[in-house]
């Protein structure tokens, strides 16, 4: 069953620019970036603190057009 979700317009051109660069779809890269965040996120490498920081890092909010 089809579901939505809404994304910020900086991150979603972002993901549409990585599709492309590597042959996905933009649903493809949206799920693989979604599977990798839940492995870092669930692997206990990390704590939240660091996480965090590093999201603030890459946030591509915060990437210059």
């Amino acid at each position: 069953m089809p579901r939505s979700i809404t994304l910020r317009p900086a991150l979603y051109e972002f993901i549409v620019k990585e599709a492309a660069l590597r042959d996905r779809t933009i649903n493809a890269q949206a799920l693989r970036w979604l599977a990798i965040g839940k492995a870092v996120e669930t692997s206990g490498l990390y704590t939240q603190a660091e996480l965090s920081s590093l999201l603030e890092h890459f946030d591509a909010d915060s990437r210059p057009e």
